[in-house]
């Protein structure tokens, strides 16, 4: 609380207190000066009289002195002489009356005169008034010198009696000036002191004050308690700043809610669409009839579409929020420019339209970065465009520079349609590759060309990685294609959509939802991989994995595989140190490569019921054990019949599917062939052949990344004829036993 004094001092009542007290100090001082000036004038008056007093004296003595000397002869203008001239005005006049009326002075009357004229400066002095009345021209000349002599010595002594007075005048004023400066300087100075420090310190303090409120600091006001309105000024800072931490306080609970609610979208919204588009891909690789997989598909690609835009608006929230958070991995440029591209072929096709990509000579081929989100924006722009479009080409070309931040990736769409207007291209989809684009270090450029077409460039910043010395195939040495999976998930849909995409693959599951209850496992029984989603009970996904990298199982620890939702999950599993990761909702052609690889891992037996094939086992065994799992013992007779219908139309369906992917290599169409070896990858692992597809894995990453293709497809006719008289031979066997 201020005091009494801060109450009722005011800033306009400091500065009137200090005017005040300065003018009260000069107002002292110039009285002062202004008495004793006038003592030293009344002195100085004195001193000028005693001079003209001793003068006239002196013009007596003369006079005297003129009764004993010769009479002169007169003048040639005759009138008194200039030595003994009166000297003031009315002795002058009556001079030069005389001159003009009367004969010459004589002696006689120039004493009178000078006697008259010293007894008017005499005044009431008694001394001279006794030595004048014995001056008499009759009287005895030595009378007349004494009396004159008495005259000078009284007024040497009055001179000097009034020199010594003026002296002390003079020196009592400077003492009293000096006396008297001191204390008003003094009062001055501390008065100027009390309101420099009430001022300096309100300053200081507001100062304060205002950086730690630049500085985020809002918790600590300004501690002003006077003058008064800096107090006041102060007060109404501190509420401001109440008010600022208030809102802050309310933004950041903003944040924080919208975080969550981004949080309930992502495994509210995006968990059922998971699940529909990948139960309805399982109904798809099914293989129904024309009517149901038309309905089929028909769903699964409205809930990817749905996904896809849910993923959208999830992105653009979090990219306002300042919550969006990159993935840092090592990633194929050219495959992801072609990946890309596969969402708007089929528009692109239908209209015509050569939808085609180049990267430019030097650019590398891998980088690092955050490739679904480059991707996403990819595949935005190249959308605006072929909708733009409705003749000729969409091409994206590709170029890098290396920078001292970063490898800086230049993407340019070029179309051959009508030039849309800056004003009018800000959709969604463009809004979207602008903000993931600056988020990445970089932006989005147009170039409209009226009737010629658009080119917009986007620029991201990447980070450069070693660059791969050759393309090998997958290695595949024909151990054990059956495995044995742990898959950790606490969403049930998820986990009967991730169980049943393994076990349509011919391999065992157990399905867990606690992480603790899993690195149990994982201790206790031999696994050949784990499949870890983040949010599990009890333990996290990335806690689960430290804790088996931490204290490994004797057995040894299996590839463990995390199944992230977005980059942070995929971050935290990063440090935890998994051996690959899984985007949410599961691709089947990059679980086919998991499996694949874990495959290639594995080196002990797996345990189960069952016939499994061992390490030496070809193909045909693979096959075999794969589809007596998918059947089960327990199959019904029309089970048997459909499972033997897939797999003759797979093995019916085979030589003419590579036939066109010979072709779309003899033609440099890489973007199809990929397409085709990616499916053919899902469908043939689906059925058992691990071997034939991770050659079709081996092909898609060439398709992508390196033209040299035709060793693996000899490969793959190779091994083509070999599995299909395998799936024809297990048909027939699976129609006689129905």
């Amino acid at each position: 609380m201020p005091d009494v004094g801060d109450r009722i001092w005011s800033v306009r009542r400091l500065l009137r207190a200090g005017v005040l007290l300065t003018l009260a100090a000069v107002a002292a001082l110039a009285v002062t000066g202004f008495v004793r000036n006038s003592e030293s004038l009344e002195a100085h008056a004195e001193l000028q009289r005693s001079g003209e007093i001793m003068k006239r004296i002196i013009a007596l003595r003369a006079a005297v002195e003129g009764l004993t000397a010769p009479p002169a002869a007169p003048a040639a203008g005759g009138g008194v002489p200039a030595a003994v001239a009166p000297a003031d005005p009315e002795a002058a006049a009556a001079a030069l009356v005389n001159q003009s009326t009367a004969a010459p002075p004589g002696p006689t009357d120039i004493l009178r005169f000078r006697v008259a004229e010293m007894g008017r400066l005499a005044g009431s002095d008694p001394v001279h008034r006794a030595l004048l009345q014995r001056i008499d021209p009759a009287a005895d000349v030595g009378v007349l010198r004494a009396a004159t002599d008495g005259m000078l010595s009284h007024e040497q002594i009055l001179l000097d009696r009034r020199i010594g007075e003026t002296g002390a005048v003079a020196r009592t004023s400077r003492w009293m000036i000096v006396w008297l400066a001191v204390p008003v300087a003094a009062l001055v100075l501390i008065a100027g002191r009390r309101v420099e420090r009430r001022f300096v310190h309100a300053a200081d303090q507001m100062a304060a004050a205002a950086r730690r409120a630049r500085e985020g600091d809002l918790a600590h006001p300004a501690d002003v308690r006077g003058p008064r309105e800096l107090a006041d000024m102060a007060a109404t800072f501190n509420v401001a700043m109440a008010d600022l931490a208030r809102a802050r306080d309310e933004a950041n609970a903003a944040t924080a809610a919208g975080s969550a609610f981004l949080d309930a979208m992502s495994h509210e919204v995006r968990a059922p669409l998971t699940a529909v588009t990948g139960m309805t891909g399982l109904l798809l690789e099914a293989d129904p009839g024309d009517r149901q997989r038309e309905l089929a598909t028909t769903v699964h690609d409205s809930a990817a579409a749905l996904l896809a835009v849910v993923d959208d608006l999830l992105d653009l929230a979090r990219i306002e929020t300042g919550d969006l958070a990159l993935d840092r991995r090592p990633f194929s440029l050219r495959g992801c420019v072609r990946r890309a591209m596969d969402p708007v072929a089929a528009a692109a096709e239908a209209k015509g339209l050569h939808l085609a990509a180049h990267l430019a000579a030097g650019c590398p081929e891998r980088v690092r970065g955050d490739d679904v989100r480059v991707r996403r924006i990819l595949t935005a722009l190249l959308r605006r465009a072929v909708a733009a479009t409705e003749h000729g080409a969409v091409t994206v070309s590709v170029s890098a520079l290396s920078r001292p931040e970063g490898l800086e990736v230049h993407f340019s769409i070029r179309d051959t349609g009508l030039g849309v207007p800056a004003e009018h291209r800000p959709d969604p989809g463009v809004l979207l590759a602008r903000g993931l684009a600056v988020s990445m270090g970089g932006g989005v450029t147009a170039e409209d060309r009226p009737g010629h077409g658009t080119t917009v460039t986007v620029t991201v910043l990447l980070d450069e990685t070693p660059q791969p010395d050759g393309f090998g195939r997958v290695p595949v040495d024909g151990r054990k294609q059956r495995l044995l999976v742990l898959v950790v998930e606490d969403d049930p849909v998820d986990q009967r959509l991730i169980r049943r995409l393994l076990e349509r693959r011919g391999h065992r599951v157990l399905t867990l939802a606690d992480g603790e209850a899993a690195v149990e496992a994982v201790q206790r029984d031999r696994y050949d991989l784990v499949l870890l989603g983040s949010g599990l009970l009890v333990l996290d996904g990335p806690t689960a994995t430290r804790l088996i990298r931490a204290d490994p199982p004797v057995h040894g620890v299996p590839r463990i595989i995390a199944i992230c939702s977005d980059s942070e999950e995929r971050e935290e599993f990063a440090t935890a140190g998994v051996d690959g990761m899984l985007a949410r909702p599961v691709d089947p052609g990059d679980l086919d490569m998991v499996l694949a690889t874990a495959a290639a891992y594995a080196d002990v037996r797996l345990a189960g019921a069952g016939p499994l094939p061992g390490p030496d086992d070809g193909e045909p065994a693979m096959i075999r054990a794969c589809v007596e799992v998918i059947a089960g013992p327990d199959a019904e007779p029309a089970d048997r019949r459909r499972l033997a219908e897939v797999l003759h139309n797979f093995a019916d369906r085979l030589p003419g599917l590579l036939d066109r992917m010979d072709e779309a290599a003899a033609r440099g169409d890489t973007r199809n062939l990929a397409r085709l070896a990616h499916s053919l990858k899902a469908s043939s692992a689906t059925l058992g052949a691990n071997r034939f597809a991770a050659l079709c894995a081996d092909l898609e990453d060439r398709a992508h990344h390196d033209p040299a293709t035709t060793d693996v497809l000899h490969d793959l006719h190779e091994r083509a004829r070999e599995v299909s008289d395998t799936m024809e031979t297990i048909s027939r066997q699976l129609i006689r036993a129905s």
